[in-house]
C-alpha cells in the first residue's frame, strides 16, 4: 500500500500562489533546497495533481531533458501521473490518467497499489477534499521567511480540522523551514 504526501511551498503565513513566486519563492534558493526537493521526488512512484497544476507543470517538465535536475524530469516523465479533472480530456506528459467522478474512491483505490508514495503537488482544493476524506499519510511544507499578507491560501476557512505530530523539521539557508507533519490519529 501506497502513502499519500502533500508536498507544498509557502510562505510563513501560507501563501502559495504561484502568480507572485517570483517575489517569495525565487530568492530563497539554495543547492540544499534543491537536494531536499529533488530527493523528494525522487523516492516517489506515483503524482498526483489538480488540473490547474497539471496545466501549469506539464508545458515546461514534459520538454526538459531526462537529466535536468539529476534526472529529476526524467523522474516525473517515468512514474504514473494522476490528474483530478472534470475539464480535461488529453493530458501529454508520459503516463497520465485522468480522475474524475468521485475522486476520494479513485485515490484510495490508487493508494491500495504496491509501491512507495505518492506526491500530491499544489493543488490546495484537492488536498483539502483529501484530508477530510482522511486519506493523507503526511505533509512536507517548505516554510519560506517572507509573509505575503494576500494571495491564496493553502489552508483556508475550507480545511478540515486536522491533528498533526510533527515528525522532523529541518532549516535550510536563508531561514527556509523544512517540516514533515503526519496526522495524529490519537
Amino acid at each position: 500500500m501506497r502513502k499519500l504526501v502533500v508536498k507544498e511551498w509557502m510562505t510563513l503565513d501560507g501563501i502559495i500562489d504561484a502568480d507572485t513566486m517570483d517575489e517569495w519563492w525565487n530568492p530563497y534558493d539554495s543547492a540544499e533546497r534543491q537536494a531536499l526537493i529533488t530527493e523528494g521526488y525522487m523516492g516517489c512512484d506515483g503524482y498526483l495533481l489538480g488540473r490547474v497544476t497539471y496545466e501549469l507543470l506539464a508545458p515546461t517538465w514534459a520538454r526538459l531533458e531526462d537529466h535536468y535536475l539529476g534526472g529529476l524530469a526524467g523522474k516525473l516523465r517515468s512514474i504514473p501521473k494522476y490528474v483530478v479533472s472534470s475539464t480535461l480530456k488529453h493530458a501529454d506528459w508520459g503516463t497520465v490518467t485522468i480522475i474524475n467522478g468521485n475522486v476520494v474512491e479513485a485515490i484510495a483505490q490508487v493508494k491500495q497499489q504496491a509501491g512507495t508514495y505518492i506526491v500530491l503537488d499544489g493543488s490546495a482544493t484537492l488536498a483539502r477534499a483529501l484530508m477530510d476524506a482522511d486519506l493523507i499519510d503526511e505533509y512536507r511544507f517548505l516554510v519560506l521567511p517572507y509573509i505575503m499578507g494576500t494571495g491564496k491560501r493553502f489552508f483556508n476557512e475550507e480545511t478540515p480540522t486536522t491533528r498533526l505530530k510533527l515528525v522532523n523539521t529541518q532549516t535550510l539557508p536563508l531561514g527556509v523551514v523544512a517540516l514533515t507533519y503526519q496526522p495524529n490519529k490519537a
